[in-house]
């Protein structure tokens, strides 16, 4: 059985899927992540401008393993930037002041890589039933600026759309990563920014 993309991940990312509003979960109810149409996921993330990933920062992962962890089979893709001025469905995507909106999608040449994996992770599933677990996340990893002192807040939000939504669903909306896992916490898991 696979578990569905509880939330998109910034830095410390899974710790924060306990903040997703019970409308998205209701919203999500017929998303299935291995059989959605993978051409149509697309996440999007609004957090300040200075910590933003760089290209390849973002990353859909799909994992499956024995319960237990043994056997666990992984595949990474680098996600792409899609241009908001093309996209669709944003009615619910409303950054905060002081956030910086972008969103991804999975390249198309990655799509046959995906449907592959996907295939495979069914047929062990099949195999031995009962016997696997997956997830399937996105995580978008932002940056701190070298040097810099340790935030006093962090604010992120956080959303995804599927072929099942149509449109833009909130993950997280407005949440402190520093209150949610500390300053110290958070900036030894960021990446330092490149110089640019």
């Amino acid at each position: 059985m696979f578990r569905r993309a509880g939330a998109l991940v910034v830095a410390l990312a899974l710790s924060a899927c306990g903040h997703v509003p019970a409308k998205t979960m209701w919203q999500l109810r017929h998303f299935d992540p291995m059989t959605t149409d993978a051409g149509r996921l697309r996440a999007a993330v609004a957090m300040p401008k200075e910590a933003l990933p760089q290209k390849g920062g973002a990353k859909l992962v799909l994992a499956q393993a024995r319960k237990g962890g043994a056997d666990k089979e992984t595949l990474e893709i680098v996600l792409e930037e899609v241009s908001l001025a093309t996209e669709t469905g944003l009615a619910a995507v409303k950054p905060k002041k002081g956030q910086e909106l972008r969103a991804f999608r999975i390249p198309p040449a990655e799509l046959p890589r995906l449907a592959e994996a996907r295939e495979k992770a069914r047929a062990r599933a099949a195999k031995e039933p009962g016997a696997f677990e997956g997830t399937l996340s996105i995580g978008i990893d932002g940056c701190r600026v070298e040097g810099a002192p340790l935030p006093e807040e962090f604010r992120v939000s956080t959303w995804m759309k599927t072929a099942e939504t149509g449109e833009y669903v909130t993950l997280l909306d407005d949440v402190d990563l520093v209150a949610l896992v500390g300053a110290e916490k958070l900036a030894a898991e960021a990446k330092v920014c490149p110089a640019s």
